[in-house]
């Protein structure tokens, strides 16, 4: 809740800042003696926009304060100002408990830039505030806005206002104390509503004042924006900790982790933005140093997993929320670099679908129905270029393997019983008897281990003299059938 206005020292009282210190002593007294028999008082400022601030408690802080000058000063400029008649008027309405038309009041003799005009405008603004506790208000809220922001840009306010400070000040007030108000009042204005979002639970209370007076005061950082910096701080220290290339793969753990993590920063960055203080120039430090460790995550997937699409979102990320321009122009490189790869890694997924069939039907020695795929989708208007190349490469690299190799083939029968079967010798099978090879059966591009295996790479036609030899060979076996039928 409000410690601006609803602990203001002259709102506990029931005073305006008029009062002599004679009449805040008697206030507090009466006030003390009815709360001790459980009668609580109503004044003319009381609007019904707060509960139980007049306590025994607040009440004697209330003395307090208006002893000290510093604290005194702050309530003082806090409050309503009663003067003349126009504000006798107001305040006669405040006590109709009908504060819109006190409001009206003072909208009607604030026009122009008069001393007096101007006072009215500070009593209106407070009001406004007061309002904007009870109810959510748009035109309470920029209207209070752009009288605080007219009267404290005013050359003619601090002069009137130090004048009339003095007349009601029975401290002995020093001008350092006053010029050091002025100074800290604008940060002060901030707190204020920084407490109306927080009662409202609506951060464009502090958004709309920032982005018209251009600041943040101590409850802001305080309150609102630490809790959102610490948060964004230790996601992003558990960020610059982790090593995600080091077992070799991204895991569901890595996965889930980054996700968190980045969540946290995102919705920080998020909050910021509400608040009007995305631009500010402690969270341009956050955010740079959020950006570089997604940057570092994002590199190291690249480049040692191959992880384009995690890294090319992660760069996105880290590109969307840097602060500044020099980092940002280092990210945006990085971010066309694995644009590229992450493209490449996708046509290369589509691309498979093609190509993994057309392999899987060369390795099983079908090769003719391989090489005629390939020609297919070549000559398909349809079909990519970049599809295309790659077509025309696995074919030229099929065609010389056929050229070297053969085709695959599977393996030749290979074993012997008691002497007969068959054997390798050489690139060449040959049907066997005593382990003599008697007809070439098939030729081969393979490699002999030395120990009775093989890797067999494709299947070669026999030479022509192994033809004729074959030829020869079954022509003899079969005159030697015929020749022992008949003897």
């Amino acid at each position: 809740m409000s410690n601006l206005l609803k602990n203001n020292a002259y709102h506990i009282l029931g005073l305006d800042t008029s009062a002599t210190q004679k009449d805040v002593l008697k206030r507090s007294k009466d006030i003390i003696k009815l709360i001790q028999i459980d009668d609580l008082p109503h004044y003319d400022f009381d609007i019904d926009v707060f509960e139980n601030f007049r306590t025994e408690d607040t009440v004697k802080e209330a003395v307090h304060k208006l002893t000290s000058p510093k604290k005194q000063i702050k309530d003082y400029f806090f409050w309503f100002n009663i003067a003349d008649s126009v504000d006798e008027q107001a305040v006669g309405i405040l006590r109709k408990n009908d504060p819109e038309g006190a409001a009206r009041v003072w909208e009607h003799h604030s026009e122009g830039d008069s001393t007096k005009a101007i006072f009215y405008k500070k009593n209106l603004a407070i009001l406004y505030c007061l309002l904007i506790f009870k109810k959510d208000d748009e035109h309470y809220l920029k209207s209070s806005l752009k009288i605080w922001h007219e009267i404290l840009n005013s050359p003619k306010f601090w002069p009137a206002f130090t004048k009339v400070y003095k007349l009601n000040d029975e401290l002995n007030t020093s001008q350092e104390t006053v010029t050091e108000f002025q100074k800290q009042c604008v940060s002060y204005l901030s707190d204020l509503y920084t407490e109306i979002a927080g009662a409202r639970k609506d951060n464009k209370y502090i958004a709309q004042f920032s982005s018209v007076f251009n600041m943040k005061g101590d409850k802001t950082s305080k309150t609102v924006l630490s809790p959102i910096f610490d948060a964004m701080t230790v996601a992003i220290e558990k960020l610059e900790s982790i090593k995600v290339a080091e077992d070799g793969v991204l895991d569901k753990e890595e996965s889930a982790f980054l996700k968190e993590n980045v969540t946290i920063i995102q919705n920080g960055c998020n909050k910021l933005i509400e608040l009007g203080l995305y631009d500010d120039s402690h969270t341009k430090v956050i955010r740079d140093r959020a950006a570089a460790a997604l940057r570092s995550i994002s590199i190291d997937l690249n480049n040692h997993l191959n992880e384009t699409s995690v890294a090319l979102g992660l760069s996105k990320i880290a590109d969307k929320i840097s602060g500044t321009e020099g980092f940002k122009n280092k990210l945006q490189e990085d971010l066309k670099q694995i644009q590229k790869n992450d493209d490449h890694n996708k046509n290369e997924e589509k691309f498979k679908k093609i190509t993994d069939p057309i392999l899987e039907d060369f390795k099983n020695g079908n090769a003719e129905r391989a090489l005629k795929s390939i020609n297919e989708h070549i000559y398909n208007d349809t079909t990519e270029e970049a599809l295309k190349k790659e077509l025309r490469e696995l074919k030229e690299i099929i065609e010389a393997r056929i050229a070297k190799h053969g085709k695959p083939a599977g393996t030749p029968s290979m074993g012997t019983f008691n002497t007969v079967g068959f054997k390798m010798y050489g690139d060449t099978n040959y049907f066997v008897v005593l382990f003599i090879p008697l007809i070439p059966i098939s030729r081969w591009s393979c490699e002999d281990h030395g120990d009775g295996t093989y890797t067999f790479y494709g299947k070669l036609e026999l030479t022509q003299k192994q033809k004729n030899w074959r030829t020869v060979a079954i022509i003899i076996i079969i005159g030697l059938v015929i020749w022992g039928f008949n003897s």
